[in-house]
């Protein structure tokens, strides 16, 4: 009877050995996706708009300047509205495209996204970027710029200067050589919800808004003040479009809170696509999980009533009936899942573990899952916790119920 137990649990053992692998696979890309989504975005989207302006063609009298002047102003004074500001054509935070370009210096090369903006227009404030010096838009706001000065994200600079000190004052090198001085640095910026911060430097644009940028779509980003709400704020704020933005030479297009310019950015990216696939598979292999593995150790256990009687007509106690069989399946789930993460280790070492990226650059040293051997510790822990929660789940019941029957009743059945 007990080597029919023994063979029987090694069936077992091999079938979580299986299960172990396939929860690795599963469990992997959910780690990385609620990591990534759990690191500070860098900005406040909150309160945040995104107004967008087209060129009126049959408004050939109005001087676009002019007009974009006058809008900024009457947004600027609007009731509601803390701040506004006006991004050139390029990368900010969820935009459709990355502008990426080589920093130099010394022997470094880092390439970076690329952020205009235009100097003390209330971009920091709108946005909310920070100084990673003392954590403040203030800063930022205020720091004076000149002709060859530039901000860059903190993990830039620590990539860029090889992690050997501050680069602010220090002077680096961009396309065609051209030479530009840091004058500060900003907090991590993530420019998609699911990855990982990219790294960034902040040009700023002293001249006045170039003609150029009148040909296409004109993005305005506008903060609310706080406590106003979305709902409130579109109902009272749509009207005054219709008074403010229907003439001239520019004229309204669009107008969306920052968080569903976001979810469209996920969409087009297919990130939200895979994302949803993912946790889709994982739910549906969870409750799977939770069936199989507990209806097996659920039969297993019930299958032993003989030898359980046996063992207490010898004087086993009911506690140690129930502790026994406990132990049994920790063992067999821990043994299952050291074998399984070994084999999954074979696979993981030369393929790598699972990266959500867009061939945009970051700083790998600063978070976990970039390094193999934190990344593979944290999945398989999480993969043995979730093994044994539910071997318990089938072992518990069974095991509770059987340890407290007569001897003499479950000899008679069997």
């Amino acid at each position: 009877m007990l080597w029919n137990t023994r063979r029987h649990n090694l069936w077992i053992m091999l079938e979580l050995v299986v299960i172990t692998i396939v929860s690795w696979a599963i469990i992997d890309p959910l780690f990385v996706l609620k990591y990534n989504q759990s690191i500070p975005g860098g900005y406040d989207a909150d309160g945040l708009y995104r107004l967008e302006l087209v060129r009126n063609l049959t408004d050939t009298i109005s001087v676009p300047l002019r007009d974009y002047e006058r809008i900024m102003e009457e947004l600027r004074n609007y009731r509601d509205i803390e701040s506004a500001t006006c991004v050139l054509r390029g990368a900010y935070p969820s935009s459709p495209g990355n502008n990426v370009s080589f920093v130099y210096k010394d022997t470094m090369k880092v390439p970076m996204s690329y952020i205009p903006f235009f100097p003390h227009s209330s971009f920091f404030q709108t946005w909310r970027f920070c100084s990673a010096k003392d954590g403040t838009w203030e800063t930022l706001e205020n720091t004076k710029f000149t002709s060859g000065t530039i901000l860059m994200t903190e993990d830039a600079a620590k990539l860029l200067s090889n992690n050997k000190g501050d680069l602010v004052g220090k002077r680096v090198y961009g396309p065609d050589s051209a030479e530009m001085r840091v004058v500060g640095l900003v907090k991590p910026v993530k420019m998609r919800n699911s990855m990982q911060p990219y790294l960034i430097r902040f040009v700023p644009w002293l001249d006045k808004m170039p003609d150029w940028a009148f040909k296409h779509s004109v993005r305005i980003f506008f903060r609310t003040k706080s406590g106003v709400s979305e709902k409130h704020f579109m109902e009272e704020f749509m009207p005054w479009i219709d008074d403010h933005l229907v003439s001239g030479s520019l004229v309204f297009s669009k107008l969306a809170p920052f968080h569903l310019v976001q979810s469209e950015s996920d969409i087009q990216e297919g990130v939200t696509n895979e994302i949803r696939m993912k946790y889709v598979l994982a739910y549906f292999f969870i409750i799977n999980l939770l069936l199989a593995v507990s209806g097996t150790f659920w039969f297993h256990t019930r299958t032993r009533r003989e030898e359980i009687g046996i063992r207490l007509s010898y004087g086993a106690s009911p506690r140690g009936i129930y502790w026994m069989l406990i132990r049994e399946a920790f063992v067999m789930t821990t043994v299952a899942v050291l074998i399984g993460c070994f084999l999954y280790f074979q696979w993981a070492y030369f393929e790598g573990l699972y990266k959500l990226n867009d061939n945009i650059p970051g700083n790998d040293n600063l978070y976990i899952t970039n390094y193999f051997f934190y990344h593979f510790i944290i999945v398989t822990f999480i993969v043995y916790v979730l093994m044994l929660i539910v071997t318990w789940l089938g072992v518990y019941i069974p095991a509770h119920t059987i340890s407290r029957i007569s001897p003499v009743e479950i000899l008679k059945d069997e």
